[in-house]
């Protein structure tokens, strides 16, 4: 039995038949190997983005993901999250109404096929990690309980109209009572996202998420994958990229090179600052969503204007932040 609070709709198979042209192809725009997602629109021309699981793939397993999802998304509202509409749930068919969002996914801007068509500028690159850390830090500590996503990934991060940063909910989720620091679970989420602990151990946290975000925010900042080919079979991990440059103080070499060396550089420095401390092998050393969105909001506020060494003089609580050091 499904539990959805809030205004959730339960849509006709019907309705969002129509919606989509019977899920026509042309309206396809996610095709993943147990779900896809369509464009459609409502009879009053509201445009909806619709998760479609069918078939054979109606296994325990989808069915049960699928139920965590509604469930999530039916109680979160915030800006930085993604909204649901509505839902319709039969025995062939499950089916997830959200917004439409016309500039896709953070991953289809950083290495799909608006890569190049539409390069995201380092503002909007600050803008969609501050919004990130956001929606996170009000799943950690505002809803109740409270949640971990436990599948922070560029795929899962939609953007609205404005570029503003939409965390879409996983089916992977779990809540969370307050008293609860931690919990031992089957490992789910994506592939070099996954925090050390949660991936060997299944140990899942709130930090495994501020794990997750801080591997994001070096995938926004370089535009690489968090694994990428390094020819002759091999791969390599974002982290173990950056490593070197943050050794030898070259933070500018981290950055995308599509953006040109249009990017501030005190903001780029901190940001990979911020983003090693979250990604830290030991969850106790990384700081919560909460201290992210503090340092992440006075960096992009603070802006390029005035002199750097009074910005960084400025720097709000960087030595209680876990260890976080910004130098001059």
């Amino acid at each position: 039995m499904l539990t959805v609070t809030g205004g959730a709709k339960i849509y006709t198979l019907k309705e969002l038949f129509h919606a989509t042209n019977n899920f026509h192809e042309d309206n396809k725009i996610v095709d993943r190997s147990f779900e896809y997602v369509y464009r459609g629109r409502t009879s009053k021309g509201v445009e909806i983005a619709v998760k479609r699981l069918t078939g054979t793939e109606m296994n325990a397993r989808i069915q049960m993901e699928f139920a965590v999802e509604i469930e999530i998304l039916g109680r979160v509202r915030h800006k930085n999250l993604l909204e649901l509409r509505g839902f319709y749930a039969g025995a062939k068919e499950m089916l997830i109404v959200c917004d439409y969002m016309p500039n896709h996914s953070l991953f289809t801007h950083l290495h799909g096929k608006l890569a190049t068509d539409c390069l995201l500028d380092w503002p909007k690159r600050m803008n969609i990690a501050l919004g990130i850390a956001e929606g996170l830090a009000y799943l950690h500590y505002e809803v109740k309980p409270h949640i971990i996503h436990r599948d922070i990934n560029a795929s899962n991060i939609k953007l609205d109209n404005e570029f503003e940063a939409k965390v879409a909910a996983s089916g992977f989720a779990k809540l969370v009572p307050e008293d609860i620091t931690h919990l031992t679970t089957r490992v789910k989420g994506t592939r070099g996202y996954l925090a050390p602990e949660y991936a060997m151990w299944g140990k899942v946290s709130k930090s495994c998420d501020v794990y997750s975000f801080g591997i994001l925010v070096l995938e926004i900042i370089s535009g690489k994958k968090p694994i990428e080919e390094l020819g002759g079979g091999a791969k390599g991990h974002i982290v173990e990229w950056v490593v070197p440059y943050v050794q030898k103080g070259v933070f500018n070499h981290i950055a995308d090179t599509r953006l040109k060396g249009k990017f501030d550089h005190l903001q780029l420095k901190s940001m990979v600052t911020l983003a090693m401390r979250c990604t830290d092998n030991s969850p106790e050393n990384r700081p919560s969503m909460v201290e992210v969105v503090e340092v992440v909001e006075w960096l992009k506020e603070a802006g390029p204007a005035g002199k750097e060494e009074e910005r960084i003089s400025n720097y709000p609580n960087v030595s209680d932040l876990k260890g976080i050091e910004i130098e001059d």
